[in-house]
């Protein structure tokens, strides 16, 4: 058996708390929102104290941390329930962040951003499906 701090999480399959994909979905949420809001609201921000939501950091962890869940959860999924549709969800959104992240039209970012933290966002919400529709997740819990 591997044994690895990271793993104390998942002590055996099916052993994932569903909160994690909980967690994703609602990381990659906000940052579809803060990207589709930031553009509206730049002007707007710095009045009501909120300057620092428009900083490029916020983007960048938000964006970290849904990508950093998405993948561990996600993998982790597919390892239980062999479901590619999950990968598929996480390698089309990555394609979608990536390039939006690495275009130089600022429309193109947001759309491609906001479509690929949605598709996160899905991503999360299947394996969470898949999870509760389970019998091994269910007899673990």
């Amino acid at each position: 058996m591997l044994s690895h701090p990271a793993l104390a999480l998942f002590p055996k399959p099916g052993t994932a708390p569903l909160w994690i994909d909980q967690v994703g979905a609602g990381l990659s949420l906000a940052c579809a929102a803060h990207c589709m809001a930031t553009p509206l609201l730049l002007s707007l921000l710095p009045f009501v104290g909120l300057g620092f939501l428009a900083d490029e950091s916020v983007e960048t962890l938000l964006l970290g941390t849904s990508l950093v869940l998405a993948v561990g959860s996600l993998c982790w999924g597919f390892r239980i329930h062999h479901q590619r549709r999950t990968l598929l969800l996480l390698g089309v959104a990555l394609l979608f962040i990536v390039g939006g992240r690495f275009s130089p039209e600022e429309t193109a970012e947001v759309v491609c951003v906001v479509l690929g933290a949605g598709l996160l966002a899905g991503g999360h919400l299947l394996n969470r499906h898949l999870c509760k529709t389970c019998l091994q997740c269910q007899a673990a819990d």
